[in-house]
């Protein structure tokens, strides 16, 4: 008896260039769905992420070693010091493991920090203020207690810039660019050209008539 082989499936309309033109995607909607934006942008949600935890790790790190240096309590610099580091390493790890694979899109990737490095800047410079306004407010009874005390505050205050930096500002940048970094890598990484070439050659439209680009 034959075997009935599987149909192949039908060859792409358009070979991956086209899609990574950035003329084609000034030429559409920028709201427009389509697979590589799927894929730039839910790697981009995760590299974002991570990122954030590559920051964090050094300001922790920091941390440490300034309330150690205020309070004498070596304890302080070793515990965050270490949490700071590991954060640190992970945060490489997983930051190179994201973003040389494809992401799994059938995940919704929900961030509520802004989207873009602008918005980052913003939110942060904002805190910043709230903060820098209360600090203003009490630095001038503090000082009465010694230069110890504005010297605690100022270094507090530096550390919390940091981390709303961190952890807002650098990842909101990342998540921002996401598609212009999937374009640039997509044409000078061949491993991640090769998986999506893959990607073109194999993705359907699960619901509609979607097409693979534009980016």
């Amino acid at each position: 008896m034959a075997t009935v082989q599987p149909a192949p499936l039908p060859q792409p309309t358009h070979p991956l260039d086209h899609w990574l033109d950035p003329g084609l995607a000034q030429v559409g909607p920028p709201n427009a769905p389509s697979r590589l934006r799927q894929l730039a942008d839910a790697q981009g949600t995760l590299s974002a992420a991570w990122s954030s935890a590559i920051g964090m790790g050094p300001v922790l790190i920091l941390t440490g070693a300034f309330i150690t240096a205020m309070t004498g309590a070596v304890a302080v610099v070793l515990v965050l010091g270490g949490l700071g580091a590991v954060l640190l390493a992970l945060g490489l790890v997983f930051w190179k493991r994201v973003r040389s694979a494809l992401p799994d899109t059938s995940r919704t990737l929900i961030s509520r920090r802004p989207g873009s490095a602008r918005g980052g800047l913003i939110m942060a410079g904002f805190l910043a203020a709230v903060l820098g306004a209360v600090l203003a407010a009490i630095i001038p009874g503090a000082a009465s207690r010694g230069t110890s005390t504005v010297i605690g505050l100022a270094g507090a205050y530096v550390l919390f810039v940091s981390l709303l930096l961190a952890g807002i500002a650098v990842p909101s940048t990342v998540q921002g660019r996401a598609r212009e970094s999937f374009r640039r890598r997509a044409t000078t990484d061949p491993a991640l050209r090769s998986l999506l070439e893959q990607d073109l050659a194999t993705w359907r439209d699960p619901v509609g008539n979607a097409s693979y680009g534009p980016l």
